[in-house]
């Protein structure tokens, strides 16, 4: 199973308990409605076909006007829209046996039920029908602080990570519509294409304490000073007559935030000849001048990616940056994880392989302490992370800790993986300050395998089943290509297909020693990185129980 394929699954399994309750809680209150077309074409004739759509509550009106022009004739086309969005959007597919939806994003076709889309290119898979970029709505004073760090996501990544810059962040929750999901994202991305996958954990871990989620009004408008909102255009051009005259709108300098509404057919209307014939009507009507003006009312785009006319439109600054790329399954998962401890569940097993030859070892430094400052140990660093990773995890994840030692069979297990409550959590802190850094030998290699063989027994399918390594490598196990390729092997033999194991290793200070097990565990799709600071570390611990770290 690929990387992908292997999160698709995981988040398909892991989320479709969570999204049947959010879809729940929407019918009981305002964001979940259903635009039922009449069972006649409107003079007494039936229509011999009925299209069941899901789409996003923003185009929802769009779609009903592109439907109307199909109720004429002997083969009319009546069209039954369920309007939601996020992740219970995801939930109504298979509930309504949708012929075809239409989220706010492509990105949300993670969360379909496995094999229920119809493949790219298939009856226009994955088309974009309208976009709308994100713009950051906020003071004049807030707009200059963005424009003199730079103008960009990056700069306000950056303000953001910067707690004494006096900048706060207001976004829609990113589970529930595109508006947050891409918004958010754009951060989070902004951060790794400068600086890598770990530090756009850390940056999105850090900003939260200073954002604002909205999760009932309509847009993220900002409400003080100093508050960034991040907001689509179709919004704001709702709403332009009443702006206030002193807001300022941002547009990214480095990269566009975009939503990208999408086409996508099921794989079961694709197969059934009549559907499938309903269906490229209903796309071509998207094309017709009824459809256009539909669209245009929205407010939103069209894939030409051309604003639509709108009284007021031009205090928008005009996007001329290249859109971000559509986020990654990985990269989704990461952004719910930050916002939600139940997307941190996990089945991880924590090893750790901290070794000196004279009992003691420096820290990987963290890159900014001045001259005379006290350098943390590395086995320090890891205590504190394990210790910030259990607070992270949910009740009900599973967590253990294992630390290679002398003597036979080369590790201790200082907590088996169990069952995380508050028991158990006490348990691993008070097992996570037992941790000693000890003479450098052999253990890494097969503590590896045995930790891998662990989970893969006691494989869950309802999380992220992760074995996540931490070493110095001071015994320079990596350099041994005998042991090493052993390893592998053994590893290769016990991977079983059904029940994926994320193996992760971060080796401290070592970028040669990382690159060797990088190569050597490709054939696991193993992920290895090297961490040179104690913010390295961290973010690693952050990531891991985002769904595992991979690229």
């Amino acid at each position: 199973m690929g990387k992908h394929q292997a999160g698709r699954r995981a988040l398909g399994t892991l989320f479709r308990g969570l999204v049947l309750l959010l879809a729940i809680g929407l019918v009981a209150g305002a964001g979940w409605y259903v635009l039922r077309g009449d069972e006649t074409a409107g003079d007494g004739r039936t229509c011999p076909t009925t299209l069941r759509v899901v789409a996003a509550s923003s185009i929802a009106n769009v779609v009903s006007a592109a439907g109307r022009t199909l109720r004429a004739g002997t083969d009319c086309v009546l069209v039954d829209t369920t309007n939601a969005d996020g992740r219970p959007a995801a939930a109504q597919l298979s509930q309504v046996s949708a012929d075809l939806w239409i989220p706010d994003d492509a990105a949300w076709d993670t969360l379909a039920p496995p094999q229920f889309l119809a493949a790219k290119g298939t009856l226009n898979a994955y088309d974009t029908l309208a976009t709308s970029p994100i713009y950051m709505v906020t003071d004049p004073a807030t707009a200059e602080k963005i424009k003199v760090a730079g103008g960009g996501w990056l700069a306000l990544a950056n303000l953001l990570n910067a707690h004494t810059s006096g900048v706060k962040l207001a976004v829609r929750n990113p589970a529930m519509s595109g508006d947050g999901m891409v918004a958010a994202g754009a951060v989070g991305e902004a951060v790794w294409l400068e600086k890598g996958m770990d530090a756009s954990s850390l940056a999105l871990a850090n900003m939260l304490p200073v954002t604002r989620t909205v999760n009932h009004d309509l847009a993220a408008t900002p409400g003080a000073p100093g508050e960034v909102g991040l907001i689509p255009e179709y919004a704001l051009l709702a709403t332009l007559r009443l702006a206030q005259t002193d807001r300022r709108y941002v547009i990214g300098t480095d990269h566009t935030a975009l939503l990208r509404y999408t086409w996508l057919p099921s794989a079961a209307a694709a197969k059934n000849p009549k559907r499938a014939a309903a269906l490229k009507r209903l796309y071509a009507a998207f094309t017709s001048q009824e459809g256009k003006r539909a669209l245009a009312a929205a407010g939103l785009r069209g894939p030409d990616n051309i604003r639509p006319t709108f009284d007021g439109a031009n205090v928008l600054p005009e996007p001329t940056a290249k859109p971000f790329e559509v986020l990654a399954p990985h990269h989704v998962q990461h952004i719910f994880a930050t916002w939600d401890p139940e997307d941190r569940r996990s089945n991880l097993l924590i090893i750790v392989d901290i070794a000196s030859t004279n009992g003691s070892t420096s820290a990987p430094g963290n890159g900014s302490a001045s001259p005379g400052t006290t350098r943390q140990q590395p086995i320090d660093v890891l205590k504190q992370g394990c210790r910030q990773l259990a607070d992270l995890m949910p009740v009900g994840s599973r967590l253990g800790l294992w630390e290679v030692s002398t003597g036979q069979p080369g590790y201790r297990k200082l907590l088996p993986t169990d069952r995380l409550d508050d028991t158990t959590r006490t348990t691993f802190t008070r097992s996570v300050g037992n941790l000693t850094v000890h003479r450098a030998g052999p253990g890494l290699l097969d503590a590896i395998v045995a930790g891998y063989q662990s989970i893969r027994d006691d494989w869950r399918d309802d999380m992220f089943n992760q074995v996540f390594i931490l070493t110095d490598d001071q015994n320079k196990d990596s350099a041994n290509t005998q042991a090493v390729d052993e390893m592998v092997k053994k590893l290769t033999e016990l991977k079983n297909p059904d029940k994926p194991v994320t193996i992760s290793v971060v080796v401290l200070s070592k970028k040669d020693a990382a690159d060797r097990l990088k190569n050597s565990l490709k054939p696991m799709d193993a992920y290895v990185d090297n961490a040179v600071n104690a913010d390295d570390v961290q973010a690693a611990f952050i990531h891991v129980v985002a769904g595992g770290l991979h690229e």
